[in-house]
């Protein structure tokens, strides 16, 4: 067949395939994968993933990430996780010696919280053309899109010149990504990886990094009977909270936008938490002696968490006259979660390749011009392929709405297109073996 017409069987099979493509999407939003650090419950949902690969013929590794040699001597590796019975998995496709192609998802998810759903959170109901449930669209998905492109061309026995692998990774949320350091380790590399992270359809060839510190604060609690000089550690919370607010305002006007955001939002300082006193308890009879306040901070990539804490202490220490409970109450600051680094895929003859690829691709099946590859608006798991490893990683995945957030969703219609946009990326970048006679 001629390469326009390869276009059109893929087109035609995604069409006739619809139903079991939202079937898959699915079944895997119905398996609870909950990220709950230390531990994880993504055991179910690899297996389902292992069993899926193994039936659609790959040769299937599945691994507990503390057999891999080096794991946790490596510098990227984050101490304080347990990965019993939480297994990577990842399946190989064709064995061609073409360019070869990797689609690394992450199994695990946010937990459902305590927000109303419209629907079960782990129902996978479709209603409306979308999706429903925890990790429909953050990023069951985007894996399902992968696993139902290389389903369309082994059924339509594409002849795929390179080889393409779909990787299944424990514990990216929550500052994690030891799980895909693993399998990085683990000797998995490609010439060029895409992470099926939502990006509405548009092509990310960078992200931001980000991380979450907590502020911890030490009062003089008590009434003054006898004049006693107290410090409210909830005034002091509060005033640190909004140091922060004007921290991200300044940061904001000094920062210079890097050109993959350019018209987009800068990296934010977010206010997640904020506890001061003893909350068993309804009535309080005194001032506060602890506090305590959550906060994440993004950055472009080329910045460490090292450097952001840093631009914060100074600006700490320079606006000090200006709250004086903190003068008094000066906060600790740890780290709660590893900073997860920005970075931005490598710009080679290689990668330029593979963004026309994209691009190309991307024109056919959304029947409009691709926009200009940008910068994701969240952090990801991204750096370890772009700064620990020798393949490049592009982010490019599904539409929907209200990821880590009640009736998170998946828009199907994105979806079938996606599914389209990976084969028709595989067919191009992979290349086909000649047919002989």
């Amino acid at each position: 067949m001629e390469r326009d017409q390869w276009s059109e069987a893929i087109r035609r099979w995604v069409e006739a395939h619809r139903e079991e493509a939202v079937e898959l999407a699915a079944s895997l939003v119905r398996i609870p994968s909950v990220n709950h650090p230390p531990h994880g419950d993504e055991v179910d949902m690899q297996r389902f993933v292992a069993q899926w690969l193994q039936e659609a013929g790959a040769s299937v590794d599945m691994y507990l990430l503390d057999d891999v040699p080096g794991l946790k001597e490596h510098p990227a590796y984050m101490a304080g996780r347990e990965y019993k019975n939480r297994p990577n998995v990842s399946g190989s496709f064709w064995d061609g010696e073409g360019p070869s192609l990797l689609f690394s998802g992450h199994a695990d998810t946010v937990y459902e919280g305590h927000e109303a759903w419209t629907y079960p959170p782990f129902g996978g109901e479709v209603h409306d053309g979308y999706l429903y449930g925890r990790g429909a669209y953050d990023m069951k998905g985007g894996m399902a899109a992968a696993m139902m492109a290389v389903k369309c061309l082994l059924s339509l026995n594409a002849p795929i010149a390179g080889m393409v692998h779909i990787e299944s990774v424990v514990d990216e949320e929550h500052g994690g990504a030891n799980g895909s350091l693993a399998g990085r380790l683990r000797g998995l590399e490609a010439d060029m990886a895409i992470i099926p992270e939502p990006s509405n359809m548009r092509i990310y060839t960078a992200h931001l990094g980000g991380g979450i510190w907590k502020a911890t604060f030490e009062g003089k609690s008590g009434i003054g009977f006898s004049g006693e000089e107290l410090v409210s550690a909830l005034d002091a919370a509060v005033e640190f909270a909004a140091m922060l607010k004007a921290f991200r305002e300044y940061r904001c006007g000094r920062m210079a936008v890097h050109p993959l955001w350019e018209g987009k939002r800068k990296p934010e300082v977010t206010l997640l938490s904020l506890h001061a006193g003893d909350g068993s308890r309804e009535l309080q009879e005194k001032l506060p002696a602890t506090g305590e306040l959550n906060f994440w901070i993004e950055s472009y990539p080329d910045v460490s968490g090292e450097e952001v804490l840093a631009e914060l202490w100074a600006y700490f220490d320079a606006q000090l006259l200006h709250y004086p409970t903190l003068a008094q109450c000066r906060p600790q600051i740890k780290p709660l979660i590893r900073y997860l680094s920005g970075s931005e895929m490598r710009r080679d003859s290689r990668t330029e390749d593979f963004l026309r690829i994209a691009a190309s691709t991307g024109e056919r099946v959304l029947d409009a011009p691709a926009a200009p590859p940008q910068g994701s608006p969240f952090a990801c798991d991204g750096f370890m392929f772009n700064l620990y490893s020798h393949t490049p990683a592009l982010i490019l995945g599904p539409s929907g709405a209200n990821a880590h957030a009640a009736d998170e969703c998946l828009d199907l219609e994105s979806y079938h297109r996606l599914i389209r946009w990976y084969a028709e990326i595989m067919m191009d970048w992979c290349g086909m073996t000649p047919v002989k006679g």
